[in-house]
């Protein structure tokens, strides 16, 4: 049951996917599977996460893009991707870490490529925080990720992505919130 939800959540965020941005087909994809990239740890600055993210998606790296959540995660959707992922009968308007993971494995696991561009720099402290803790981090994203290389075909998504930081009982810095802020 556990992988049929994910395959059925797998689908929906590739069907969102494809609504958005529709069939892509470049003439000539990076095809690099992410070897050869240096991970930052420990994860002592915010930025270092987001690079992180970068480096695990480009090498479909399951562990490594876990280790960038902690359990209190929450994925925030557009108003149009709201839907009931869970199966609880409640409209969800942003997932958790078991759906992230779920997702991403199976999206991991069947594409031959993914690249993944985060742009910016911009970080401040994030004004939901009273203690000034917790840093937001605006980047532009685009995202492409290739069904199959020859003939090199995809989906390519790209927008605007809002990453809420904090540091982890180890200090390390982790990402606590993802709002998608795209424009459709």
């Amino acid at each position: 049951m556990k992988n049929i939800m994910a395959f059925s959540v797998s689908m929906a965020v590739l069907a969102v996917s494809i609504l958005l941005a529709g069939c892509w087909n470049p003439f000539s994809p990076d095809t690099s599977t992410g070897e050869g990239f240096q991970y930052w740890t420990p994860v002592d600055s915010a930025y270092k996460v987001l690079e992180n993210l970068e480096y695990a998606y480009v090498s479909r790296d399951i562990d490594h893009y876990m280790a960038c959540f902690r359990d209190d995660f929450e994925f925030h959707l557009l108003e149009v991707d709201w839907d009931d992922y869970d199966g609880d009968g409640i409209v969800d308007e942003y997932w958790g870490i078991d759906l992230e993971e779920a997702c991403h494995e199976q999206m991991f696991n069947s594409v031959s490529s993914i690249e993944l561009t985060l742009s910016g720099n911009s970080q401040s402290p994030w004004t939901g925080d009273s203690t000034g803790r917790s840093l937001q981090l605006t980047r532009t994203f685009d995202l492409k990720v290739y069904t199959s290389e020859n003939p090199p075909q995809g989906y390519r998504a790209s927008g605007d992505a809002l990453f809420i930081c904090r540091q982890d009982s180890t200090g390390e810095w982790y990402i606590w919130q993802w709002w998608d802020q795209s424009e459709i």
